[in-house]
């Protein structure tokens, strides 16, 4: 009989009085939203420097991508937690999807070409962002336009750069995973590239392992009125799992189903809970523990 292992303790960079983080506060707006603005502002002569005018994305449009990425999570008060190996070799990347945020978090982490929805392409920056970092749009309504965009992602892949997408076709809340779509996995059998299942999943720093509920992006929410939500929200842990790779040879649906259960027990596991640990004991003050160290040290 083998042991379950205890879930390993949460690592929290958040110092600070603990109820002054664990509610969403409307005071963080007041510099939220203008340096949100301002970086936003930003990505457009940095997208225009590394992207827009080549062909396809590079290593330095990924790099650009990367860093923009991470800045916009951190004024969002959303911290990362990477679990498991991150793939060195490209790959077919195959996550649940909660909300656009998981297009930033993966994008700080894995440099490849996304696929999104059509729709996204309408949407004001995400859509001429997305065009510019080589992003394949999807018609799921249309079965012949669908294949050709995954036949392009084939040839991605066979150019040696990871493809990224969400299997579920939809968001959810973060708490399951929902049926994956077979079609797209078709890409790895065909070029033999290996398939990396990925859990997101979005938690309050203080009850870990409970999805968070401002971060999914669902139903009939608007873009702005999600950030209007998320510019209040307190500081969040988004935990990140790489979870073991499938090789191509399972075929599409095999993959499908094994990709699907695998996040599923991701989540489940994540669900059990872990105690938070804080790097810095939110008590301490740092110049009179300097001081008292300093007195020790000469006698005092």
């Amino acid at each position: 009989m083998t042991r379950r292992k205890k879930p390993a303790p949460v690592l929290v960079t958040y110092p600070g009085r603990r109820w002054r983080r664990s509610r969403p506060n409307a005071l963080r707006r007041i510099w939220r939203l203008p340096l949100l603005v301002f970086h936003l502002l930003l990505a457009y002569p940095l997208a225009i420097w590394t992207c827009a005018r080549k062909p396809a994305p590079d290593a330095s449009s990924y790099r650009a991508f990367a860093w923009w990425s991470r800045q916009a999570l951190r004024i969002l008060g959303i911290h990362l937690r990477v679990d498991g190996v991150l793939p060195k070799k490209p790959v077919l990347v195959a996550a649940n999807h909660v909300s656009y945020l998981d297009i930033l978090a993966l994008s700080t982490l894995i440099p490849g070409r996304f696929v999104a929805k059509k729709e996204m392409r309408a949407w004001p920056f995400f859509g001429i962002m997305g065009e510019w970092l080589g992003t394949l749009f999807i018609d799921r309504g249309d079965v012949r336009a669908s294949q050709r965009t995954m036949g392009q992602a084939s040839e991605i892949l066979s150019a040696g750069t990871s493809v990224i997408f969400f299997p579920e076709g939809t968001t959810s809340d973060g708490r399951g995973v929902g049926d994956f779509f077979a079609a797209p996995f078709e890409s790895a059998s065909r070029t033999g590239a290996a398939t990396s299942p990925v859990a997101l999943r979005y938690e309050d720093v203080l009850h870990p392992g409970q999805p968070d509920a401002l971060c999914p992006f669902i139903g009939e929410d608007s873009l702005f009125g999600h950030l209007w939500r998320l510019a209040a929200a307190a500081p969040l842990t988004l935990r990140v799992e790489f979870l073991p790779a499938l090789a191509p040879e399972l075929g599409r649906r095999k993959l499908a189903a094994m990709a699907q259960s695998a996040i599923a027990e991701a989540l489940q596991r994540m669900e059990q809970g872990a105690s938070v640990t804080y790097l810095h004991d939110p008590r301490r003050r740092p110049l009179r523990d300097a001081w008292a160290a300093w007195r020790r040290s000469h006698g005092g």
